[in-house]
């Protein structure tokens, strides 16, 4: 029963239209930005809520390049990628005051 299964699984991979497969990327995507574009609440080291929040901004700038990228938006043609080091502002922070 088990093998009736799975290949009627493969088969309906194999009918996914190219355009079923975008929608679904691109929708994957949007779903990913929009999840963590939301503010998530800093905590000390207790657990408890400090007031401030912070955001997930390095998921966000990557899901936006590889919406842009599924887009057509952007086109490597080098075969290179872009490497983007995203320091959050607490971190920063830390490295100030560790300089000091």
């Amino acid at each position: 029963m088990q093998a009736k299964t799975q290949k009627a699984k493969a088969r309906r991979k194999k009918n996914f239209s190219a355009e079923e497969m975008s929608n679904y990327l691109i929708g994957t995507v949007r779903e990913v930005i929009e999840v963590a574009r939301k503010p998530v609440p800093v905590l000390d080291k207790n657990g408890t809520p400090t007031g401030a929040v912070e955001y997930q901004s390095a998921t966000v700038l990557k899901a936006c390049e590889l919406m842009a990228k599924l887009m057509g938006s952007i086109r490597e043609t080098d075969g290179k990628g872009v490497s983007v080091q995203i320091v959050s502002y607490r971190d920063a922070e830390k490295n100030e005051t560790a300089g000091n």
